[in-house]
C-alpha cells in the first residue's frame, strides 16, 4: 500500500508512519517545517517533501494520512479530493489499525508517555514483544516514537482531545492520573469525564488507582477491574531507581499490567529499574556551568506540582529555577489560581510568553501574559533567550533550571545548553 502523510513530523504521526514502513508500505510524507523525528524517517528510507502540495503527493498513492494541523483547505487534501485519493485522519487511521492487534491503550490527563514509557522499559526484558506507538522519543528505542513488535499486541497512548481515541479499539485500557483539562474542547468537567467513560466501556479490563474520579468513570463499566489501592505503599522495593511519587504511581500501574498480562514479574521488575525518562519528561539535558539543566512538557498545575516535587526529592538541598512558558491562554484562564500557587514553589521563575494554540482574541484578552507574571512575587518576564540568563545568574553550582511547557520552550532548553 502506497500511503501518504501530511504533516508527517508530528510526534504522533510520524510514528504511526513507521509502523506503516515495518509492514511493508511505501510511506511519503510532507511537512512545513523540520521536526525532531524527520532526520530517524529520513533514515529509514523515507521521502519527505519539505512544502505541502499537490506536487508533494506521489500519483500512485493508495491513501493519504493527515494530522490535525492540516486543514480540508490543504493543497494536498485538495489535490486528494480531486484525484478520488481516500483520505484519513491520523486518530482515524491509527484507530483502524489498531483493530488488527490487541490493544492496550493508556489513557488519562497526567502520565501517559511515561506509562507507555515504563511499560516498554519493563516488557522489554521479558519476552513479550508489543509494538509501541508512544506520544515522544524514548531511549529504549533509540530516541525515536515507534518499536515494532514480534507479538499481536499494540501498546498506545490514546489522546482524549477532542475525543481522538474514540477511534481506538481497546482490549486494556490503563487509566492513569486524571483532572479536567483541554477546556477549549470539552466546555465542562462533566462532558471531559464523560469522554473518558465512554472509551472505557469499550474495553475488557481497565487497570486502574482506586480513588474517587476513576471509580465516578466506571460507575457504568461492566468488564474486569483491577483496581490499586491509592495510595498504595506496595512494591516500593522495585521503584529505588524511578525519581517522582507520580512516575512511581504510574510504575505500579505498569507492574498490574505486566501480572494481567502473565509475563516473568521479577524480569520485568529488572527492566523497570532501568527505566530512562522520555523525551520531555524529566529529561536531563546536561549541565551548563555546573548547573542541572532539565526539560519538561508539563503545561497543567498538577503537572509542574509533581515535576517540582521531583526535582526536590532529586535535588532536596540545591536551588530551583524554572523557565515557564504557559500552554493557551484558555488553559490559562481555566486554571489560573493553580498556576499563580505552583509557580511559587521553585526559588526562582521566569515566564515566557503563553504560546497561543488555539486561543481566541477574547481568549488572548483576557489573559495576557503580564497578568500570570503579576500573580507571582519576583516573578520574570522572559522576551528572548538572553533573558534566561535573569534566572540563570541567580543559580550556583550543583542548583537546577527547568524549561516547563508544551510550546517551543524545549528549543529554547536546547540552544541555551548549546550556546
Amino acid at each position: 500500500m502506497n500511503i501518504h502523510f501530511a504533516g508527517i513530523g508530528g510526534i504522533g504521526i510520524s510514528a504511526l508512519a513507521q509502523l506503516c514502513l515495518s509492514r511493508g508500505d511505501r510511506v511519503t510524507g510532507s511537512e512545513m517545517q523540520e521536526t525532531v523525528i524527520l532526520p530517524e524517517l529520513r533514515a529509514m528510507g523515507v521521502k519527505i517533501f519539505m512544502l505541502q502540495s499537490e506536487k508533494s503527493v506521489p500519483m500512485d498513492t493508495d491513501l493519504l494520512v493527515y494530522s490535525e494541523a492540516v486543514p480540508k483547505s490543504n493543497p494536498e487534501r485538495q489535490f486528494a479530493t480531486e484525484k478520488n485519493i481516500p483520505q484519513k485522519s491520523y486518530f482515524e487511521y491509527l484507530g483502524e489499525v489498531s483493530r488488527k492487534y490487541r490493544t492496550i491503550a493508556v489513557c488519562g490527563t497526567h502520565g501517559k508517555t511515561s506509562t507507555v514509557a515504563l511499560l516498554s522499559a519493563g516488557l522489554f526484558n521479558t519476552d513479550f514483544d508489543p509494538t509501541v506507538i508512544v506520544g515522544t522519543t524514548i531511549p529504549q528505542f533509540k530516541n525515536t516514537n515507534f518499536h515494532a513488535g514480534t507479538n499481536d499486541w499494540l501498546l498506545v497512548e490514546a489522546c482524549e482531545y477532542r475525543q481522538n481515541f474514540r477511534f481506538l479499539a481497546p482490549e486494556i485500557v490503563v487509566l492513569v492520573d486524571l483532572d479536567y483539562d483541554h477546556p477549549d474542547a470539552f466546555p465542562t468537567e462533566d462532558s471531559y469525564w464523560k469522554a473518558f467513560s465512554d472509551f472505557c466501556t469499550k474495553a475488557k479490563t481497565v487497570v486502574y488507582h482506586d480513588n474517587e474520579k476513576s471509580r465516578h468513570i466506571l460507575k457504568h463499566f461492566a468488564g474486569e477491574r483491577i483496581a490499586l489501592a491509592d495510595p498504595n505503599p506496595n512494591y516500593s522495593t522495585f521503584e529505588s531507581r524511578i525519581i517522582g511519587e507520580h512516575n512511581r504511581r504510574n510504575a505500579r500501574l505498569a507492574l498490574a499490567v505486566a501480572e494481567l498480562l502473565q509475563v516473568d514479574k521479577k524480569e520485568f521488575q529488572t527492566g523497570l529499574q532501568h527505566f530512562q525518562a522520555p523525551g520531555r519528561r524529566q529529561e536531563y539535558l546536561g549541565e551548563k556551568n555546573g548547573i542541572h539543566v532539565y526539560d519538561d512538557y508539563a503545561h497543567h498545575p498538577t503537572e509542574l506540582r509533581a515535576l517540582f516535587t521531583a526535582l526536590r526529592e532529586q535535588y532536596p538541598k540545591q536551588k530551583l529555577g524554572v523557565i515557564f512558558e504557559p500552554h493557551q491562554h484558555a488553559r490559562t484562564i481555566q486554571f489560573f489560581d493553580g498556576f499563580a500557587e505552583v509557580l511559587q514553589l521553585p526559588d526562582f521563575v521566569g515566564i515566557y510568553p503563553i504560546y497561543p494554540a488555539r486561543d481566541t482574541e477574547e481568549d488572548k484578552k483576557k489573559m495576557p501574559t503580564s497578568k500570570l507574571i503579576n500573580s507571582i512575587p519576583d516573578a520574570i518576564r522572559i522576551e528572548s533567550a538572553g533573558d534566561i540568563n535573569k534566572v540563570f545568574t541567580q543559580l550556583q553550582t550543583g542548583d537546577v533550571l527547568a524549561f516547563v511547557g508544551a510550546g517551543k520552550v524545549d528549543e529554547l532548553a536546547k540552544e541555551f545548553v548549546k550556546r
